[in-house]
């Protein structure tokens, strides 16, 4: 109660709403310090929350930043695609073939033409199996 009087003063009050507010905190002390457990509570839980989501939040930085999560999806994902006809999305747009193989950080299409296409998977953002 004495720190909290001492930041009522601060606020340069007159003496008689000073005294007003001193004796409401008096009164209602067990609220008070009830209400101030609370906040300091629900404070930490929400360090806590933000600690978690931080971490979250890292872990995906990193793995985005690393590509091993998504190149390991893509390249399982094609796999299982080898022999069908697929199109890809890469950065600078569609490439359509047939999947013929697949390496430790590319796939190699056929495409219509009979050409083969070496697309690194840090260049495909997408796959789709078509009929």
């Amino acid at each position: 109660m004495k720190k909290i009087r001492t930041w009522l003063e601060k606020l340069d009050l007159d003496d008689s709403t000073l005294e007003q507010i001193h004796s409401l905190l008096q009164e209602r002390k067990g609220d008070v310090e009830q209400i101030l457990k609370r906040m300091r509570g629900e404070g930490q839980e929400q360090r806590a929350l933000l600690a978690d989501e931080r971490e979250l939040l890292q872990k995906i930085c990193d793995a985005l930043h690393t590509g091993t999560s998504l190149i390991g999806d893509i390249r399982d994902e094609l796999n299982d695609l080898i022999g069908e006809t697929v199109e890809i999305t890469v950065n600078f747009g569609l490439v359509t073939g047939t999947v013929r193989a697949v390496r430790i950080d590319y796939v190699v299409l056929e495409d219509a033409l009979g050409r083969f296409v070496y697309l690194p998977f840090t260049n495909i953002q997408a796959v789709a199996l078509l009929d």
